[in-house]
Parts: structure tokens; sequence; C-alpha cells
């Protein structure tokens, strides 16, 4: 039972070190999105107007693609990106906002 109650803690200790806040420049927020070799979860306000606290999650590496918009569509309505999991940046008036998808069947 002692090392069951150990090992437990310590998977738990692990999994916290992945999860990483990163304070840092509201410019650097959309870069850090692409160029991280962590997934973004989240960013919310930092210490500063000019600073953004980003969280990432450093698990496993992840991977940025960048498709053109019809071959997206084209995959998608094909059926050949059935559950995908992608997360969608927008941007706009100089907001920033991230949502996690999926595709299921041929609809994101």
């Amino acid at each position: 039972m002692l090392s069951l109650f150990f090992s437990l803690r310590q998977e738990q200790a692990l999994a916290q070190d992945y999860i990483k806040t990163i304070n840092q420049g509201v410019s650097t927020v959309a870069l850090g999105l692409y160029e991280k070799s962590c997934a973004t979860m989240n960013f919310s306000s930092g210490l500063s107007l000019i600073t953004k606290d980003v969280k990432y999650n450093c698990c496993v590496p992840s991977v940025t693609i960048r498709i053109n918009g019809n071959d997206w569509n084209n995959l998608v309505g094909q059926g050949k990106l059935d559950e995908l999991r992608y997360e969608k940046f927008d941007i706009k008036d100089s907001t920033y906002t991230l949502s996690f998808r999926k595709v299921v069947g041929t609809a994101p």
C-alpha cells in the first residue's frame, strides 16, 4: 500500500512539473504558439499591460502544422481528419482567442 501511495504522489508531482507558466511579452504570445515545442494551454493577463502569463503543457512535444484553408476543408470533407484534435488561434482587434477543437466525422 505504501508503494502505491508513493507511486501516485510521484506521478502527481511529475505531472505538475510538465505544466509550465511563463510570463512573456504580449507580442511573443503568438510566436510561442508556433515555435515552442510545448503545447499552449491558455494565456491570461500578466504582471503588467505588456506581458501575459502563458501556460504550456510540456508532457510531450507538439508540432505546429500550417495548412491551406482549401486543403483543410477538402480533407475534413473527405473524413480524413476524423478524431484530429487541434487548437484554433484567432486574432481580432488585438485580442487573442485560443480554443481547443476536435474533428468529428466531417465536421470540425
